[in-house]
């Protein structure tokens, strides 16, 4: 008999995950754990965590509060006065290394006067959670944070220990926040895997179901540039070949003309394998065109036309944003400047893409300083992790209809300094309908009430499923 029901046991184990487990233990709520996120949303939406102040100590005192009326330990850590991040644990039985769980909570400014209502309500109406940061990103640090609650309430034995993080500075780079936690208190925060944000679900109007789940495996780098050129004051009625304004607009010209080489790593390649596989076949042909040996330009500018930001993941791409020189229409400038928004692919060396900017100009009067640099070199997170394989297995099982791409943003995020330092973090947050602007970073920024709660509900399938035992 006791044979028997170890088989048994054993059967059990293999047809259900631990996240199915972990969801049917005994006293699970998930409605509870659903609306606690909406609160907690609308809670964190109501704090003015903006930058450049950003203030997050607002955030991480309520955070902090909450968490000692659960019993669970925490540390903030101060990179600046007023600049907090908060650090908590569920330990697990130790025999897999952790999970971290984090988001940031501050958020970029507002324009008052763009908005039609106060962007820092928290208003729950017409299905939909207002105010600034309700998107980017208070849902993830809200519903990450009611998960680790959650497993302490519910007395879920865990595998590995689960950390969440609310970081601050985010938008403005992550100085004060993740790149300080990573360079003075990395061991609060190390772990085998993360989930933060840069990843959603996509759902179709038509059919109100899931097409597609976007999780983020990696993010091209920030090398940003100046372009100088200086030249000889004059006046503006003598044509002279060192014009400043003239020879600028010459490189910048045809820097735009002439996209760096395309290049495809897992991440790219899987995704654009998969869409082949699932779209219609005029689009699938383009897909399957660029996986082959040496697509030619004309069929990576056919990405283009699908959607700029398939053309921007293949490449490393320079963008002229800011043209600079002159003071008067009848007078030549002695200088002109341009900035060049550069996103790197990942594992890019920055000396040799320099040099092949300065190739493309071929010219010596026009000089590129290299800007900045917030956000550090690194490789994308593997496709073939426990978390990974958990997401895949997760989403599939509850929405069948849908794809699950590995995807690479354009945009930069904390995940770029945690996988910098061997921390393969993956973006996964909540849902949107397509084609949908739900104002992140712009006015009346938005969420979805139910894609949230759906958020809320796989983020705790997907945690149990890579953490339980």
């Amino acid at each position: 008999m006791r044979r028997m029901l170890l088989a048994l046991f054993v059967t059990i184990c293999h047809l259900f995950p631990a996240s199915v487990l972990a969801a049917t233990a005994p006293g699970f709520d998930l409605k509870k754990l659903q609306d606690d996120s909406l609160s907690t949303l609308v809670d964190l939406i109501k704090m003015d965590t903006s930058q450049p102040a950003g203030n997050e100590y607002l955030a991480t005192d309520y955070l902090g509060k909450r968490l000692d009326e659960v019993g669970i330990a925490y540390k903030t850590f101060e990179s600046e006065p007023g600049r907090t991040n908060i650090v908590a644990r569920i330990k697990g039985d130790g025999s897999k290394k952790p999970l971290l769980l984090l988001g940031h909570t501050d958020v970029v400014t507002v324009e008052r006067e763009n908005w039609t209502f106060d962007p820092f309500s928290g208003t729950v109406a017409q299905g939909k959670i207002f105010g600034r940061g309700a998107a980017d990103d208070k849902g993830i640090v809200a519903v990450s944070f009611e998960v680790l609650i959650a497993l302490k309430r519910y007395n879920i034995p865990l595998s590995r220990d689960v950390i969440f993080l609310g970081v601050a500075d985010e938008e403005g780079g992550g100085g004060l926040g993740i790149t300080y936690m990573i360079e003075n208190h990395l061991e609060e925060i190390s772990a085998e895997f993360g989930i933060n944000e840069g990843g959603r679900g996509s759902i179709d109007p038509q059919t109100n179901l899931y097409s597609v789940f976007s999780i983020g495996t990696a993010e091209k780098t920030p090398r940003r540039a100046v372009l100088t050129v200086e030249g000889r004051a004059g006046h503006g009625s003598v044509p002279t070949r060192d014009n400043s304004i003239g020879v600028l607009a010459t490189a910048v010209s045809k820097l735009f003309e002439t996209p760096l080489p395309m290049q495809l790593n897992e991440t790219t390649r899987t995704f654009f394998t998969r869409l082949a596989q699932t779209r219609p076949k005029a689009e699938a042909d383009i897909y399957r065109a660029i996986l082959a040996p040496n697509p030619s330009i004309e069929t990576q500018e056919k990405l283009r036309d699908i959607n700029p930001s398939m053309f921007s993941i293949i490449r490393t791409s320079v963008v002229p944003t800011i043209f600079e020189g002159g003071y008067q229409r009848n007078v030549i400038p002695s200088s002109a400047q341009a900035t060049l928004d550069i996103r790197a692919l990942p594992d890019t060396d920055p000396e040799v893409m320099f040099e092949q900017l300065a190739n493309i100009i071929d010219d010596p009067r026009v000089k590129i300083t290299p800007m900045k640099v917030t956000r550090p070199a690194h490789s994308p997170a593997p496709l073939s992790t426990d978390l990974f394989n958990a997401f895949e297995r997760v989403l599939a099982q509850q929405h069948p209809s849908a794809t699950v791409l590995p995807s690479m943003l354009t945009g930069a995020t904390d995940s770029a300094q945690l996988r910098s330092v061997g921390i393969a973090t993956y973006g996964f947050g909540p849902g949107a309908f397509l084609g949908e602007n739900n104002g992140i970073h712009g006015n009346d920024e938005y969420l979805r009430v139910e894609p949230f709660s759906e958020y809320a509900r796989l983020m705790w399938l997907i945690v149990t499923d890579v953490a339980a035992q």
